[in-house]
Parts: C-alpha cells; sequence; structure tokens
C-alpha cells in the first residue's frame, strides 16, 4: 500500500468531521481562514481538505473558546500564538499570576471586612442581653 492511500486512509473529509464535532462546514471552513497557521489543514491534489485526528482536536479547541466560553477571535488568536510561542505563554502566565494575586489580596480584605461584622454583630446581640427592657401593656 502507496504512503499517500495510508494517509487518506487516516484523514477525515470535512462533512466527516463537521458530523463527528457538531460543528457547520462553514464554520470549519472559516476556522481554517483565520487560524491556518494554527490549524495547517491537508488538501488533495483536487483541493479537497483532508483532516488528520489532530486536526479534528484543534478545530474541537478553538469552537470551545469561541463559542463555550465567549472568546473573542483576537483573544483566541493570541491564546493560540501563545500556545506555540514560550515568550508568550511566560507573559500569559505572568499576567494570570499578576491576577491571582490580585484576587487573592481583594479576598482577604473581604475576609476581614465579614470578621469585622461579625465580631460588630455578636457585640450588638450581648449589649442587648444586659438592657433592661420594659412590656407594653
Amino acid at each position: 500500500m502507496s504512503e499517500q492511500v495510508k494517509k487518506a486512509e487516516q484523514t477525515l473529509s470535512i462533512g466527516d468531521v463537521s458530523d463527528q464535532l457538531g460543528i457547520p462546514s462553514s464554520t470549519i471552513r472559516f476556522y481554517e481562514k483565520e487560524f491556518g497557521s494554527y490549524l495547517q489543514v491537508l488538501k488533495t491534489a483536487g483541493g479537497h481538505r483532508r483532516f488528520r485526528p489532530q486536526d479534528a482536536e484543534k478545530l474541537k479547541y478553538i469552537h470551545t473558546l469561541v463559542h463555550e466560553q465567549g472568546r473573542s477571535l483576537r483573544d483566541v488568536k493570541a491564546a493560540l500564538v501563545s500556545d506555540k510561542d514560550p515568550v508568550l505563554l511566560r507573559k500569559d502566565i505572568d499576567l494570570l499570576l499578576e491576577v491571582f494575586e490580585t484576587l487573592v489580596q481583594e479576598n482577604q480584605k473581604l475576609h476581614n471586612a465579614v470578621q469585622g461584622l461579625s465580631e460588630r454583630i455578636i457585640a450588638l446581640e450581648e449589649g442587648a442581653k444586659g438592657k433592661k427592657r420594659f412590656k407594653i401593656f
């Protein structure tokens, strides 16, 4: 069996990928156009798209980022580039760590505020117990 026949058997048509992933063929073509450097879809001599299993996984990942997470195309492109570039990945990690630290600080402020309110409530309740109350007729 020739090498081309083996490769053709291991790939899927755009219709097969569309059915498998539940993504319209037009969306797959759009993703290929927008994210061509990330996808790198094979084409036959006749120009038909042939998708390898890893191509289908990449399409699914893009679809998840855009449609399930609601990220913009620009954000998705940046995320895909940073997946390949260690310098950009480091910048993404640094940004995430900065956001994480900010959230930790905000969480500590909220915890302190809740603790202060709890102490005030306890003090008010104890103060109310010591006061005499008058009965109303």
